[in-house]
């Protein structure tokens, strides 16, 4: 059974909606060539909205709609099964998608960067200091195992487990 929203969550969507809506449209539209398309995802942005119901939890609502544009346009392109034409020059063709330094792009950024940064600073000491020998001081699994003194195998679980843990950190 589908249920309907209730008519305040609507609301809040449509105010949403008129507040963040010509940043959407601008954020597809610099990614995107054909405008009915632009017109479609950035309505499906807030159709997500509705769908979703309770707005309450969520702490910041322009964090939340740019990852869904996000998600939306990575989600398109992955349907479609292609990836951008580069040429020589480093432009992309005008039809594909055009990664680009927007100001939603080094927000997104930041945010995934301060969640990287807890979720390292939450691992247990052994755990981060394997994963900071390994990632940021390119030492190997075996290397990491002489300077601690543990097994190699112990190194490779603590740095599956760390792997994990901050890859469900940045969600």
């Amino acid at each position: 059974m589908v249920t309907r929203p209730a008519a305040r969550d609507v609301d809040a969507v449509e105010a949403i909606a008129t507040r963040y809506g010509p940043a959407i449209k601008a954020y597809f539209s610099r990614r995107i060539t054909d405008r009915t398309e632009v017109e479609d995802m950035t309505q499906e942005v807030f159709l997500s909205l509705v769908r979703r119901g309770e707005l309450e939890g969520v702490e910041n609502m322009e964090r939340y709609i740019f990852r869904s544009a996000a998600n939306l346009l990575r989600e398109r392109f992955r349907r479609a099964g292609r990836r951008p034409d580069i040429t020589p020059d480093g432009s992309a063709t005008s039809d594909r998608l055009v990664e680009e330094i927007s100001p939603e792009r080094v927000m997104l950024g930041a945010e995934a960067w301060e969640l990287f940064v807890t979720g390292l600073q939450e691992l247990p000491e052994r755990a981060r200091n394997i994963f900071v020998l390994n990632r940021f001081e390119e030492l190997s699994g075996r290397e990491i195992a002489l300077r601690l003194g543990i097994s190699q195998s112990l190194v490779e679980k603590e740095m599956t487990k760390a792997i994990a843990y901050l890859r469900g950190r940045l969600g």
